[in-house]
Protein backbone atom coordinates (compact mmCIF):
# COMPACT_ATOMS: atom_id res chain seq x y z
CA UNK A 1 0.00 0.00 0.00
CA UNK A 2 1.25 3.29 -1.07
CA UNK A 3 2.08 6.07 1.89
CA UNK A 4 3.51 9.38 2.04
CA UNK A 5 5.92 11.26 3.07
CA UNK A 6 5.79 15.31 3.76
CA UNK A 7 8.36 17.35 3.95
CA UNK A 8 9.89 21.24 4.40
CA UNK A 9 12.75 22.38 2.11
CA UNK A 10 14.13 25.79 2.74
CA UNK A 11 16.09 27.56 0.22
CA UNK A 12 19.62 28.49 1.98
CA UNK A 13 20.66 30.44 -1.30
CA UNK A 14 18.81 31.80 -4.18
CA UNK A 15 17.92 29.08 -6.70
CA UNK A 16 17.57 28.76 -10.09
CA UNK A 17 14.90 26.57 -12.00
CA UNK A 18 15.03 27.74 -15.55
CA UNK A 19 11.56 26.81 -17.53
CA UNK A 20 11.84 24.47 -20.11
CA UNK A 21 11.30 27.01 -23.33
CA UNK A 22 14.01 29.48 -22.01
CA UNK A 23 15.55 31.93 -24.77
CA UNK A 24 18.79 32.14 -25.55
CA UNK A 25 19.39 36.19 -23.32
CA UNK A 26 16.97 35.47 -21.07
CA UNK A 27 16.06 32.87 -18.26
CA UNK A 28 13.03 32.98 -16.11
CA UNK A 29 12.65 30.37 -13.35
CA UNK A 30 9.99 28.46 -12.19
CA UNK A 31 7.91 29.62 -8.81
CA UNK A 32 7.78 25.96 -7.20
CA UNK A 33 10.37 23.27 -6.89
CA UNK A 34 9.68 20.39 -8.80
CA UNK A 35 9.82 16.95 -7.95
CA UNK A 36 12.74 16.10 -10.23
CA UNK A 37 15.77 18.00 -8.74
CA UNK A 38 14.94 16.69 -5.16
CA UNK A 39 14.83 12.78 -7.01
CA UNK A 40 17.75 13.99 -8.14
CA UNK A 41 19.63 14.41 -4.92
CA UNK A 42 18.12 11.61 -3.54
CA UNK A 43 19.53 9.32 -5.92
CA UNK A 44 23.21 11.06 -5.70
CA UNK A 45 22.92 10.38 -1.82
CA UNK A 46 21.78 7.15 -2.68
CA UNK A 47 24.38 5.89 -4.61
CA UNK A 48 26.81 7.22 -2.41
CA UNK A 49 25.22 5.67 0.55
CA UNK A 50 25.07 2.39 -1.50
CA UNK A 51 29.05 2.34 -2.47
CA UNK A 52 28.42 3.62 -6.29
CA UNK A 53 25.91 1.28 -6.84
CA UNK A 54 24.37 0.88 -10.45
CA UNK A 55 20.96 1.78 -10.13
CA UNK A 56 20.15 0.65 -13.65
CA UNK A 57 19.92 -2.67 -11.83
CA UNK A 58 18.13 -5.11 -9.27
CA UNK A 59 15.83 -3.57 -6.35
CA UNK A 60 17.76 -0.28 -7.09
CA UNK A 61 15.98 0.37 -10.25
CA UNK A 62 12.52 -0.34 -9.15
CA UNK A 63 12.73 2.29 -6.48
CA UNK A 64 14.65 4.92 -8.45
CA UNK A 65 13.61 4.50 -12.29
CA UNK A 66 10.51 2.58 -12.08
CA UNK A 67 8.63 4.70 -9.61
CA UNK A 68 8.75 2.96 -6.63
CA UNK A 69 9.97 6.35 -4.95
CA UNK A 70 8.26 9.68 -6.58
CA UNK A 71 8.64 12.64 -5.62
CA UNK A 72 5.95 15.76 -5.97
CA UNK A 73 6.27 19.02 -6.43
CA UNK A 74 7.46 21.08 -3.53
CA UNK A 75 5.03 24.23 -3.29
CA UNK A 76 4.88 27.10 -1.44
CA UNK A 77 3.29 26.96 1.92
CA UNK A 78 2.08 29.71 4.28
CA UNK A 79 2.12 28.75 8.36
CA UNK A 80 3.13 25.32 7.31
CA UNK A 81 0.01 25.31 4.85
CA UNK A 82 1.26 23.53 1.35
CA UNK A 83 -0.52 26.07 -2.07
CA UNK A 84 -1.91 25.27 -4.72
CA UNK A 85 -2.00 26.10 -8.17
CA UNK A 86 -4.34 28.57 -9.04
CA UNK A 87 -6.98 27.45 -10.88
CA UNK A 88 -7.25 28.46 -14.68
CA UNK A 89 -10.78 28.47 -15.05
CA UNK A 90 -11.45 32.03 -13.72
CA UNK A 91 -12.13 35.33 -15.47
CA UNK A 92 -12.79 38.66 -13.65
CA UNK A 93 -13.35 42.19 -15.98
CA UNK A 94 -10.34 43.27 -17.10
CA UNK A 95 -11.32 47.20 -15.17
CA UNK A 96 -11.44 45.03 -12.03
CA UNK A 97 -8.33 43.50 -12.95
CA UNK A 98 -6.02 47.09 -13.80
CA UNK A 99 -7.51 48.38 -10.31
CA UNK A 100 -6.85 44.87 -7.93
CA UNK A 101 -5.39 46.02 -5.09
CA UNK A 102 -6.77 43.97 -2.35
CA UNK A 103 -9.29 41.57 -3.03
CA UNK A 104 -11.25 40.68 -6.69
CA UNK A 105 -14.50 38.97 -7.68
CA UNK A 106 -13.83 36.12 -9.78
CA UNK A 107 -16.09 33.77 -11.92
CA UNK A 108 -16.13 30.54 -13.33
CA UNK A 109 -15.17 30.44 -17.45
CA UNK A 110 -15.99 27.03 -17.70
CA UNK A 111 -19.67 26.75 -18.32
CA UNK A 112 -20.73 30.07 -19.31
CA UNK A 113 -20.29 32.53 -21.79
CA UNK A 114 -18.67 35.93 -20.74
CA UNK A 115 -19.06 39.02 -22.46
CA UNK A 116 -15.88 41.08 -24.02
CA UNK A 117 -15.43 43.26 -20.58
CA UNK A 118 -13.99 40.05 -19.29
CA UNK A 119 -10.58 38.33 -19.52
CA UNK A 120 -8.44 35.37 -17.47
CA UNK A 121 -7.31 36.02 -14.22
CA UNK A 122 -3.39 35.59 -14.33
CA UNK A 123 -2.95 37.42 -11.13
CA UNK A 124 -1.60 34.56 -9.08
CA UNK A 125 0.57 30.95 -9.54
CA UNK A 126 -0.02 29.56 -6.11
CA UNK A 127 -3.14 30.53 -3.97
CA UNK A 128 -4.35 28.88 -0.57
CA UNK A 129 -8.28 28.21 -0.76
CA UNK A 130 -10.68 28.95 2.20
CA UNK A 131 -14.40 28.88 2.16
CA UNK A 132 -14.59 31.88 0.41
CA UNK A 133 -11.86 33.30 -1.51
CA UNK A 134 -8.00 31.70 -2.68
CA UNK A 135 -5.15 33.80 -0.97
CA UNK A 136 -2.32 34.73 -3.34
CA UNK A 137 0.94 33.18 -2.39
CA UNK A 138 3.67 35.38 -3.77
CA UNK A 139 7.43 33.46 -4.52
CA UNK A 140 10.05 36.43 -3.90
CA UNK A 141 12.76 36.48 -7.39
CA UNK A 142 15.14 37.86 -7.90
CA UNK A 143 17.01 38.87 -11.26
CA UNK A 144 20.59 39.36 -12.53
CA UNK A 145 22.45 40.19 -15.59
CA UNK A 146 25.94 37.34 -16.49
CA UNK A 147 27.89 37.27 -19.21
CA UNK A 148 27.59 34.24 -21.73
CA UNK A 149 31.08 33.14 -22.20
CA UNK A 150 30.23 30.35 -24.47
CA UNK A 151 30.01 32.11 -27.72
CA UNK A 152 32.95 33.52 -29.23
CA UNK A 153 31.29 37.14 -28.58
CA UNK A 154 30.21 37.43 -25.09
CA UNK A 155 26.52 38.39 -24.71
CA UNK A 156 24.64 39.72 -21.65
CA UNK A 157 21.74 37.31 -20.58
CA UNK A 158 19.21 38.02 -18.35
CA UNK A 159 18.02 35.19 -15.46
CA UNK A 160 15.81 35.24 -12.54
CA UNK A 161 16.10 33.04 -9.10
CA UNK A 162 14.27 32.21 -6.32
CA UNK A 163 15.08 34.46 -3.46
CA UNK A 164 17.12 32.65 -0.21
CA UNK A 165 14.99 32.25 2.82
CA UNK A 166 12.12 30.51 1.35
CA UNK A 167 10.26 27.67 2.19
CA UNK A 168 8.35 24.91 0.24
CA UNK A 169 6.42 21.75 1.56
CA UNK A 170 6.75 19.13 -0.84
CA UNK A 171 5.62 15.15 -1.02
CA UNK A 172 7.24 11.35 -1.68
CA UNK A 173 5.08 8.82 -2.61
CA UNK A 174 6.91 5.52 -1.89
CA UNK A 175 5.06 2.13 -2.83
CA UNK A 176 6.57 -0.10 -0.43
CA UNK A 177 6.42 0.52 3.57
CA UNK A 178 9.71 -0.46 3.71
CA UNK A 179 11.19 2.46 1.47
CA UNK A 180 10.30 5.08 4.52
CA UNK A 181 13.17 4.44 6.60
CA UNK A 182 15.55 5.01 3.58
CA UNK A 183 13.90 8.17 2.74
CA UNK A 184 13.87 9.33 6.22
CA UNK A 185 17.26 8.11 6.53
CA UNK A 186 18.85 10.38 3.44
CA UNK A 187 16.80 12.87 3.57
CA UNK A 188 16.08 14.21 6.88
CA UNK A 189 17.59 17.22 8.51
CA UNK A 190 19.63 17.13 5.17
CA UNK A 191 21.62 19.69 3.31
CA UNK A 192 20.91 19.32 -0.72
CA UNK A 193 21.57 21.34 -4.14
CA UNK A 194 18.85 22.08 -6.49
CA UNK A 195 18.85 23.72 -9.75
CA UNK A 196 21.14 25.29 -11.78
CA UNK A 197 24.70 26.90 -10.86
CA UNK A 198 25.40 24.56 -8.36
CA UNK A 199 28.53 25.57 -7.83
CA UNK A 200 28.26 29.29 -8.21
CA UNK A 201 26.41 30.36 -4.51
CA UNK A 202 23.16 29.02 -6.29
CA UNK A 203 21.12 26.11 -4.75
CA UNK A 204 21.79 25.12 -1.44
CA UNK A 205 18.59 23.61 0.18
CA UNK A 206 17.61 22.41 3.63
CA UNK A 207 15.12 19.32 4.25
CA UNK A 208 13.32 19.22 7.32
CA UNK A 209 10.32 18.54 9.39
CA UNK A 210 9.67 15.17 7.18
CA UNK A 211 6.09 13.52 8.52
CA UNK A 212 5.20 9.89 7.79
CA UNK A 213 1.30 10.19 6.00
CA UNK A 214 -0.79 7.50 5.58
CA UNK A 215 -3.09 9.32 3.20
CA UNK A 216 -2.50 11.62 0.03
CA UNK A 217 -1.83 15.08 2.00
CA UNK A 218 -2.76 17.08 -1.72
CA UNK A 219 -6.51 16.16 -0.76
CA UNK A 220 -6.28 18.04 2.26
CA UNK A 221 -7.47 21.31 1.04
CA UNK A 222 -10.41 19.82 -0.90
CA UNK A 223 -12.25 17.28 2.02
CA UNK A 224 -16.01 18.81 1.04
CA UNK A 225 -15.34 18.26 -2.39
CA UNK A 226 -16.38 15.01 -3.49
CA UNK A 227 -20.48 15.04 -3.58
CA UNK A 228 -20.63 14.36 -6.50
CA UNK A 229 -23.65 14.63 -8.99
CA UNK A 230 -23.78 15.67 -12.55
CA UNK A 231 -20.38 17.24 -13.49
CA UNK A 232 -16.73 16.39 -12.62
CA UNK A 233 -13.51 18.84 -12.67
CA UNK A 234 -10.23 17.58 -12.95
CA UNK A 235 -7.66 19.69 -11.25
CA UNK A 236 -4.20 19.62 -12.34
CA UNK A 237 -1.97 20.09 -9.15
CA UNK A 238 1.12 19.56 -11.47
CA UNK A 239 1.94 19.48 -15.16
CA UNK A 240 0.45 16.39 -17.48
CA UNK A 241 2.36 14.59 -20.03
CA UNK A 242 -0.72 12.93 -21.81
CA UNK A 243 -0.30 10.03 -24.33
CA UNK A 244 -3.18 8.34 -25.60
CA UNK A 245 -3.25 4.27 -25.90
CA UNK A 246 -1.92 5.35 -29.94
CA UNK A 247 1.36 7.45 -28.61
CA UNK A 248 -0.40 10.47 -29.34
CA UNK A 249 0.35 13.49 -26.74
CA UNK A 250 -2.85 15.30 -26.29
CA UNK A 251 -3.53 18.56 -24.29
CA UNK A 252 -6.86 17.13 -22.98
CA UNK A 253 -7.66 14.62 -21.41
CA UNK A 254 -10.36 11.74 -23.00
CA UNK A 255 -13.67 11.13 -21.44
CA UNK A 256 -12.92 7.31 -22.22
CA UNK A 257 -10.12 7.60 -20.17
CA UNK A 258 -12.52 9.07 -17.33
CA UNK A 259 -14.71 6.51 -17.61
CA UNK A 260 -12.21 3.52 -17.61
CA UNK A 261 -10.71 4.63 -15.01
CA UNK A 262 -13.96 5.28 -12.31
CA UNK A 263 -15.86 2.91 -13.90
CA UNK A 264 -18.99 5.07 -14.72
CA UNK A 265 -20.38 6.08 -17.69
CA UNK A 266 -19.20 9.94 -19.02
CA UNK A 267 -21.91 11.53 -21.22
CA UNK A 268 -19.35 13.74 -22.75
CA UNK A 269 -16.66 16.20 -22.40
CA UNK A 270 -18.34 19.67 -21.82
CA UNK A 271 -15.39 22.43 -21.14
CA UNK A 272 -11.62 23.01 -20.38
CA UNK A 273 -9.71 25.98 -19.55
CA UNK A 274 -5.75 25.45 -19.85
CA UNK A 275 -2.53 26.55 -20.59
CA UNK A 276 0.46 24.67 -22.34
CA UNK A 277 3.72 24.19 -21.20
CA UNK A 278 6.48 23.12 -22.92
CA UNK A 279 8.54 20.56 -21.79
CA UNK A 280 11.65 19.08 -22.02
CA UNK A 281 14.26 17.46 -20.14
CA UNK A 282 18.33 16.61 -20.06
CA UNK A 283 19.54 13.40 -21.01
CA UNK A 284 22.88 12.49 -18.95
CA UNK A 285 23.68 9.21 -20.60
CA UNK A 286 23.21 11.10 -24.13
CA UNK A 287 24.43 14.80 -23.17
CA UNK A 288 21.62 16.73 -24.27
CA UNK A 289 18.26 17.48 -24.33
CA UNK A 290 15.11 15.67 -24.89
CA UNK A 291 13.21 16.51 -27.59
CA UNK A 292 10.21 18.79 -26.57
CA UNK A 293 6.89 18.12 -25.88
CA UNK A 294 3.11 19.98 -25.81
CA UNK A 295 2.20 19.86 -22.09
CA UNK A 296 -0.65 20.38 -19.55
CA UNK A 297 -0.04 22.93 -17.29
CA UNK A 298 -0.55 22.95 -13.48
CA UNK A 299 -3.86 24.33 -13.07
CA UNK A 300 -6.02 23.63 -15.94
CA UNK A 301 -9.08 22.12 -15.48
CA UNK A 302 -11.82 19.99 -17.60
CA UNK A 303 -15.43 19.38 -17.10
CA UNK A 304 -17.28 16.15 -17.61
CA UNK A 305 -21.24 15.46 -17.70
CA UNK A 306 -21.34 11.74 -15.95
CA UNK A 307 -24.19 9.24 -15.48
CA UNK A 308 -23.77 7.33 -12.40
CA UNK A 309 -22.29 7.09 -8.83
CA UNK A 310 -18.64 7.28 -8.57
CA UNK A 311 -16.74 4.74 -6.15
CA UNK A 312 -14.72 6.12 -3.74
CA UNK A 313 -12.25 3.20 -3.46
CA UNK A 314 -11.93 3.64 -7.48
CA UNK A 315 -11.36 7.62 -7.01
CA UNK A 316 -8.10 7.30 -4.54
CA UNK A 317 -6.71 4.59 -6.27
CA UNK A 318 -7.20 6.92 -9.66
CA UNK A 319 -6.04 10.36 -8.33
CA UNK A 320 -2.89 8.07 -6.56
CA UNK A 321 -1.85 6.72 -9.66
CA UNK A 322 -1.79 10.38 -11.67
CA UNK A 323 -1.92 10.75 -15.04
CA UNK A 324 0.27 10.11 -18.02
CA UNK A 325 4.35 9.86 -17.87
CA UNK A 326 7.27 11.46 -15.60
CA UNK A 327 4.85 10.38 -12.71
CA UNK A 328 8.27 10.08 -11.04
CA UNK A 329 9.26 13.38 -11.02
CA UNK A 330 6.20 14.73 -10.03
CA UNK A 331 4.05 14.72 -13.05
CA UNK A 332 0.79 14.00 -13.84
CA UNK A 333 -0.57 14.77 -9.94
CA UNK A 334 -4.58 15.76 -10.33
CA UNK A 335 -7.69 15.59 -7.96
CA UNK A 336 -11.63 15.12 -9.02
CA UNK A 337 -13.57 17.26 -7.71
CA UNK A 338 -17.64 17.96 -7.98
CA UNK A 339 -17.84 22.06 -7.97
CA UNK A 340 -15.75 24.81 -8.44
CA UNK A 341 -17.92 28.08 -7.84
CA UNK A 342 -17.25 31.98 -8.15
CA UNK A 343 -15.29 33.07 -5.58
CA UNK A 344 -12.77 36.29 -4.82
CA UNK A 345 -9.22 36.31 -5.02
CA UNK A 346 -7.21 38.24 -1.87
CA UNK A 347 -3.58 40.08 -2.31
CA UNK A 348 -2.21 39.15 1.31
CA UNK A 349 -2.74 35.74 3.12
CA UNK A 350 -3.57 38.02 6.09
CA UNK A 351 -6.93 38.44 4.73
CA UNK A 352 -7.23 34.67 5.65
CA UNK A 353 -9.84 34.11 8.38
CA UNK A 354 -7.20 31.92 10.49
CA UNK A 355 -4.55 34.56 10.64
CA UNK A 356 -4.00 35.72 14.11
CA UNK A 357 -1.39 37.64 15.68
CA UNK A 358 1.25 35.37 17.43
CA UNK A 359 1.61 37.54 20.41
CA UNK A 360 -1.80 37.88 21.23
CA UNK A 361 -2.11 33.97 21.23
CA UNK A 362 0.87 33.73 23.83
CA UNK A 363 -0.25 35.83 26.07
CA UNK A 364 -3.16 33.97 26.68
CA UNK A 365 -1.08 30.64 27.24
CA UNK A 366 -0.40 29.38 31.15
CA UNK A 367 2.81 28.95 32.67
CA UNK A 368 3.00 25.20 32.13
CA UNK A 369 2.10 25.85 28.08
CA UNK A 370 4.46 27.99 27.96
CA UNK A 371 6.97 25.38 29.25
CA UNK A 372 5.81 22.79 26.79
CA UNK A 373 6.29 25.46 23.63
CA UNK A 374 10.00 26.07 24.86
CA UNK A 375 10.93 23.10 24.74
CA UNK A 376 9.71 22.78 21.64
CA UNK A 377 11.58 25.91 20.22
CA UNK A 378 14.61 23.92 22.08
CA UNK A 379 14.38 21.04 20.25
CA UNK A 380 14.23 22.75 16.75
CA UNK A 381 17.15 24.80 17.29
CA UNK A 382 19.01 21.83 18.00
CA UNK A 383 17.96 20.34 15.02
CA UNK A 384 18.68 23.61 13.24
CA UNK A 385 22.34 23.45 15.01
CA UNK A 386 22.71 19.99 13.51
CA UNK A 387 21.81 21.09 10.21
CA UNK A 388 24.85 23.56 9.78
CA UNK A 389 27.79 21.40 11.33
CA UNK A 390 28.40 20.24 8.09
CA UNK A 391 28.81 24.23 6.93
CA UNK A 392 31.40 24.78 10.02
CA UNK A 393 33.34 21.87 9.44
CA UNK A 394 34.08 22.66 5.80
CA UNK A 395 35.16 26.60 6.43
CA UNK A 396 37.32 25.28 9.45
CA UNK A 397 38.75 22.62 7.10
CA UNK A 398 39.42 25.30 4.33
CA UNK A 399 41.61 27.45 6.67
CA UNK A 400 44.02 24.36 7.47
CA UNK A 401 46.94 24.93 4.67
CA UNK A 402 47.88 21.77 4.26
CA UNK A 403 46.09 19.10 6.13
CA UNK A 404 47.87 15.92 4.46
CA UNK A 405 50.82 16.74 6.16
CA UNK A 406 49.47 15.27 9.14
CA UNK A 407 49.07 11.25 8.76
CA UNK A 408 45.65 9.84 8.55
CA UNK A 409 46.25 7.39 11.35
CA UNK A 410 46.82 10.44 13.29
CA UNK A 411 43.45 12.26 12.87
CA UNK A 412 42.20 8.96 13.66
CA UNK A 413 43.62 9.22 16.75
CA UNK A 414 42.31 12.78 17.56
CA UNK A 415 38.62 12.11 16.36
CA UNK A 416 38.41 8.92 19.13
CA UNK A 417 39.97 11.38 21.71
CA UNK A 418 36.94 14.00 20.75
CA UNK A 419 34.38 11.35 20.67
CA UNK A 420 35.89 10.01 23.95
CA UNK A 421 35.53 14.07 25.11
CA UNK A 422 31.69 14.16 24.08
CA UNK A 423 30.69 12.25 27.23
CA UNK A 424 32.54 14.68 29.60
CA UNK A 425 30.96 16.89 31.42
CA UNK A 426 32.24 20.48 30.02
CA UNK A 427 34.80 20.92 32.51
CA UNK A 428 36.00 17.18 33.11
CA UNK A 429 36.38 17.30 29.34
CA UNK A 430 38.51 20.18 28.66
CA UNK A 431 40.53 19.13 31.42
CA UNK A 432 40.66 15.64 29.48
CA UNK A 433 42.47 17.07 26.81
CA UNK A 434 44.96 19.39 28.13
CA UNK A 435 46.13 16.59 30.12
CA UNK A 436 46.03 14.42 26.39
CA UNK A 437 47.80 17.46 24.93
CA UNK A 438 50.95 17.34 27.51
CA UNK A 439 51.39 13.66 27.59
CA UNK A 440 51.83 14.20 23.75
CA UNK A 441 53.99 17.01 24.26
CA UNK A 442 56.25 15.11 26.77
CA UNK A 443 56.63 11.97 24.34
CA UNK A 444 57.23 14.03 21.59
CA UNK A 445 55.13 12.06 20.24
CA UNK A 446 54.76 12.28 15.91
CA UNK A 447 51.45 12.95 16.19
CA UNK A 448 52.23 16.36 18.38
CA UNK A 449 54.94 17.35 15.78
CA UNK A 450 52.55 16.34 13.19
CA UNK A 451 49.67 19.06 14.78
CA UNK A 452 52.19 21.70 15.44
CA UNK A 453 53.08 21.64 11.76
CA UNK A 454 49.97 22.49 10.46
CA UNK A 455 49.01 26.03 10.10
CA UNK A 456 45.24 27.30 10.52
CA UNK A 457 44.25 30.87 9.23
CA UNK A 458 47.10 33.10 10.44
CA UNK A 459 48.61 30.79 13.02
CA UNK A 460 48.27 27.00 13.70
CA UNK A 461 45.91 24.36 14.27
CA UNK A 462 47.03 23.44 17.73
CA UNK A 463 46.33 27.13 18.91
CA UNK A 464 43.18 27.42 17.43
CA UNK A 465 42.12 23.63 19.20
CA UNK A 466 43.01 25.19 22.28
CA UNK A 467 41.21 28.04 22.19
CA UNK A 468 38.41 26.35 20.60
CA UNK A 469 37.96 23.55 23.44
CA UNK A 470 38.90 26.55 26.08
CA UNK A 471 35.32 28.27 25.22
CA UNK A 472 33.88 24.53 24.18
CA UNK A 473 30.98 25.62 26.81
CA UNK A 474 30.85 29.58 26.19
CA UNK A 475 26.92 30.09 25.69
CA UNK A 476 27.52 33.42 24.42
CA UNK A 477 30.66 32.40 21.98
CA UNK A 478 28.50 29.84 20.65
CA UNK A 479 25.84 32.00 19.89
CA UNK A 480 28.23 34.33 18.14
CA UNK A 481 29.84 31.77 15.86
CA UNK A 482 27.21 29.45 15.43
CA UNK A 483 25.08 29.87 11.95
CA UNK A 484 21.66 28.38 13.12
CA UNK A 485 19.26 31.26 13.90
CA UNK A 486 17.28 31.15 17.22
CA UNK A 487 14.20 30.85 17.37
CA UNK A 488 11.50 33.26 18.85
CA UNK A 489 7.43 32.74 19.36
CA UNK A 490 5.92 35.86 20.70
CA UNK A 491 8.07 36.10 24.21
CA UNK A 492 9.77 32.79 24.25
CA UNK A 493 13.35 32.53 22.76
CA UNK A 494 14.87 29.31 22.72
CA UNK A 495 17.77 28.66 25.05
CA UNK A 496 20.99 26.50 25.47
CA UNK A 497 23.21 25.86 28.41
CA UNK A 498 27.20 25.06 28.72
CA UNK A 499 26.65 21.41 28.31
CA UNK A 500 24.74 22.03 24.36
CA UNK A 501 27.49 24.21 23.56
CA UNK A 502 30.12 22.34 24.55
CA UNK A 503 28.76 18.77 22.76
CA UNK A 504 27.78 20.59 19.49
CA UNK A 505 31.47 21.54 19.53
CA UNK A 506 32.59 18.53 20.08
CA UNK A 507 30.52 17.17 17.51
CA UNK A 508 31.58 19.50 15.27
CA UNK A 509 35.73 18.50 15.75
CA UNK A 510 34.54 14.82 15.08
CA UNK A 511 32.92 15.65 11.89
CA UNK A 512 36.09 17.54 11.13
CA UNK A 513 38.10 14.39 11.29
CA UNK A 514 35.58 12.50 9.92
CA UNK A 515 35.76 14.56 6.67
CA UNK A 516 39.41 14.72 6.42
CA UNK A 517 39.54 10.78 6.44
CA UNK A 518 36.66 10.68 4.04
CA UNK A 519 38.05 13.16 1.37
CA UNK A 520 41.44 10.89 1.67
CA UNK A 521 39.50 7.46 0.63
CA UNK A 522 37.80 9.68 -2.02
CA UNK A 523 40.88 11.23 -3.48
CA UNK A 524 42.81 7.65 -3.35
CA UNK A 525 39.79 6.46 -5.61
Amino acid sequence: MSKYITYTIEALENIKLAESNVQIDSEESMDYIPGSPVRGAFIYKYIIKNNNVDINTGEHRDKLLKGGIKFLNAYPIVDDVRSIPFPKCYFAPKQGIRAFDDRLNIEMGLDRKLDDRYEKVRNAQFVLPSDDAYSMVKIKKIANLHINKKNENNKLFRYTAIEKGQSFKGIIKVEKEEYIGEVFGLLSDAIVYIGGSKGSGYGKCRIYDMREEDINPEYDQFNDKYCFDKDIYLLALSDIIYRTDLGEYKTYIEPEFIAKALNIHVEKFAYSSIETKRITSFNNKWNCRTPQIVGIKAGSVFKYKINGEIDEGLLIKFMDKGIGERKADGFGRFVILDTLEDTCLCKDETNRENSRDIHSIMNKTSEGEKEQISEIINKIYEQRVDSVINETVLKMYTSIKIPKDMERSQWGSYMAMFKSLYYEEPDKGKEKYKQYMEHLNKKRSKSYKQIRSLEYEDGKLFEALDKFISDSDDVNAFYSKNRAKRIEIGNIKSSIDGGFAYRKNMKTLIELCRFHLRKGEDDNE
